[in-house]
């Protein structure tokens, strides 16, 4: 049977912590950004009773890059170095991987290490 999905962040909240998006792209969004969250924290938010602000605040930061890279493509066939004779322009395209790993660096700059480090034992109630 299918787990129901339990959202960590309302569209209030995300507008309240710099939110920019109209509700409808919140909804496709967030659901994106609360998955990827999830495997980075090996789904132990789930487990806890009261969702931390810093989780909030991650998801904020994962919405806006996913709809930001979105509303500006993902640099395939973009020019990845250009010389004029007198100058040289080198564009860097994003991978997926690439972006995947920005959104990691994120989650773990931010978060506590009991949410994304595989290795300390999660005791829920440890932890609140």
């Amino acid at each position: 049977m299918e787990e129901m999905f339990i959202s960590y962040i309302s569209y209030n909240d995300y507008k309240e912590l710099g939110g920019s998006l109209s509700e409808d792209a919140f909804n496709i969004y967030e659901r994106k950004a609360q998955r990827t969250l999830d495997t980075i924290t090996f789904d132990r938010i789930k487990h806890l009773t009261v969702i931390p602000d810093v989780v909030r605040e991650v998801l904020v930061e994962f919405i806006e890059r996913m709809a930001n890279r979105d509303k500006q493509g993902d640099g395939s066939g973009e020019v990845s170095q250009y010389s004029n004779g007198v100058e040289t322009i080198t564009y860097k395209s994003r991978t997926e991987a690439s972006f995947k790993k920005e959104l990691y660096q994120v989650a773990i700059d931010w978060l506590p290490t009991y949410l994304t480090n595989k290795m300390v034992e999660f005791d829920v109630d440890k932890y609140l």
